[in-house]
Parts: C-alpha cells; structure tokens; sequence
C-alpha cells in the first residue's frame, strides 16, 4: 500500500537510500483516476521498493519542488535525488518494467 506523502513525510523519503517510486496526483485527473489502482497492485508485488503518493490539491509545494507539471508524474527517488521520470498512466506491465529498469 503506497504512502501518503506530506511536507513532513518527504523528510522520510529524502533521507532514505531505499529506492520511493512516488506518483504524484490529484482528484481530478481522469489518467491518475486510470493508474491509481494499478500503481497500488504494484506497490503490493514489488516489496524491495516503497511507493508513495502526493495528492497535489493538497501538497503543491512537493511538486514545485520536483517540478511537476503534468498529472500523473511517477518519479523514482533514491537518497533524495531523482533516478528517474514519467508522465501519464500507463498498463501494469510497463509500469514495472520501468520501475525495474531505474531500479537495478
């Protein structure tokens, strides 16, 4: 199950050298609605990686933060720094070949 991310939990995901696959969002976004449930299967199969989610109606400034500015935006994180990124939904299967390939 993905974690909510805030303000004080990115700290968490920051400081940690665990690879974070982070999906950020918004209610309103039809493509976020459409991977939403794909990025939770995901989350509960891959269990060497820890997977968050930024809600941005609610944290706007993570997501200036990273420079996001299409929704949804996946980003793979590692120590803080971004490894890599996409932008829209997309199938199960390349949602993990792509964690896989960032991630090894």
């Amino acid at each position: 199950m993905p974690t909510e991310l805030n303000s004080d939990s990115m700290e968490e995901v920051q400081n940690s050298d665990s690879y974070w696959v982070v999906d950020f969002w918004a209610e309103w976004c039809g493509p976020c609605k459409k991977l939403a449930p794909i990025f939770e299967e995901v989350s509960e199969e891959m269990d060497n990686i820890r997977f968050g989610k930024v809600d941005m109606e609610e944290e706007q400034s993570i997501g200036t933060q990273f420079g996001v500015r299409s929704l949804p935006t996946l980003l793979i994180l590692k120590d803080g720094e971004e490894v890599a990124r996409t932008s829209g939904a997309m199938p199960k299967k390349k949602l993990k070949n792509w964690i896989k390939e960032n991630t090894d």
